[in-house]
């Protein structure tokens, strides 16, 4: 661990890159019960709360949390600070995150046991599923925290910029898996079958066929959201190395496509190709170099390539049954909202007087 002065002088420990690699390794081992938890809620083959993809995910918890109460007391031995303030930089969240997951899961298994075992949507808006999602986003993001506030980060290589990059990625899987009813992907709202398949069961009609459409529309800008935030918090902060969206937007979706054993495994094909466009220019126009311009570019051109790569495949394999206007029009509101939420995060912070 390496110790150094923060402000006002107290000393302060960082941990090794090497332990913010363990770190990640027991928050995939968390991330990878939750999602398989996932897959089991959607196959309904959950009972009880003592189940196997249970122990996978509280014993990811348990591992996590032991790690990081060594790091801590490391830390207070290192600096001699009181328990409250030893905590390496930007671990202190995540140190916090133990105790709330601690407290979900307590209260998740009093809940299964008085109420029963939630199905479908109601698991992801269970009050004590949420408070873990709160704890657990604590925990998987101390690393990126802890690079944020790396002044030596700046312009990474793959080595050194991995744990906080695969920090970042579990983050946003674990806020998807709790998004995963209304990730387009799953549901192929716009399809052609899926249109005649809602007309057949329900007898179709213009208000329901208005009502999908809105529903898919709102789909695909919530996704927006969750797959360009990452990439402009990720441009604000580092010089990113070569391939970082590409890896960032498969990884998610790979991570998504669990929960329904890769039966849409072409979107990961989708994101893959959206990622590679964002990758291309980003070196073409060297927006590494601080280029807001180049940013700007980049925020319209992958909700561009994303969505008009997924409606294209769908076109091939089933057809669009949305009208052209409609569909082209989410492309167009998508760029618009990931450009407006460029405009946001660029923002620079006013000198202050």
């Amino acid at each position: 661990m390496e110790v150094m002065l923060a402000q006002a002088g107290r000393p302060s420990v960082r941990v090794a890159t090497s332990k913010d690699y363990m770190t990640i390794l027991f928050g995939i081992w968390l991330i990878g019960g939750i999602f398989i938890d996932g897959f089991a809620h959607n196959h309904g083959v959950v009972e009880t709360f003592f189940t196997p993809w249970h122990a996978i995910l509280y014993s990811g918890y348990l591992a996590s949390a032991a790690w990081m109460g060594w790091l801590l007391f490391q830390s207070k031995k290192a600096t001699g600070l009181s328990w409250t303030k030893a905590a390496p930089v930007g671990y202190g969240l995540g140190l916090i995150g133990v105790v709330i997951f601690l407290i979900g899961g307590l209260g998740d298994m009093y809940w299964h046991t008085v109420f029963g075992i939630e199905k479908d949507i109601a698991a992801l808006l269970s009050p004590t599923h949420l408070i873990l999602l709160l704890g657990g986003l604590l925990i998987l993001s101390s690393p990126f925290r802890a690079g944020w506030y790396n002044e030596k980060l700046a312009k990474p290589d793959w080595r050194a910029f991995t744990p906080a990059f695969l920090s970042l990625v579990v983050t946003t899987g674990a806020v998807s898996f709790f998004l995963m009813y209304a990730w387009i992907f799953r549901y192929n709202l716009p399809a052609k079958s899926t249109m005649l398949w809602y007309d057949y069961q329900f007898g179709g009609g213009g208000l329901l066929d208005e009502m999908n459409k809105t529903r898919g529309l709102v789909f695909i800008l919530i996704d927006t959201l969750v797959y360009m935030f990452p990439v402009f918090l990720l441009m604000k902060r580092w010089t990113l190395p070569a391939g970082t969206m590409t890896a960032l937007f498969t990884l998610v979706s790979v991570m998504m496509n669990v929960l329904d054993g890769f039966q849409n495994y072409p979107s990961i094909f989708v994101a893959l190709g959206a990622g590679l466009v964002g990758d291309i220019l980003y070196r073409a126009l060297r927006a590494g170099e601080g280029r807001v311009m180049a940013e700007r570019v980049i925020a319209a051109a992958v909700p561009i390539a994303l969505w008009s790569f997924y409606f294209a495949w769908m076109a091939i394999s089933d057809g669009i049954g949305w009208e052209q206007e409609f569909w082209a029009g989410s492309i167009v509101e998508a760029t618009l909202l990931s450009m407006g939420l460029h405009l946001l995060a660029s923002q620079k912070q006013p000198a202050r007087g």
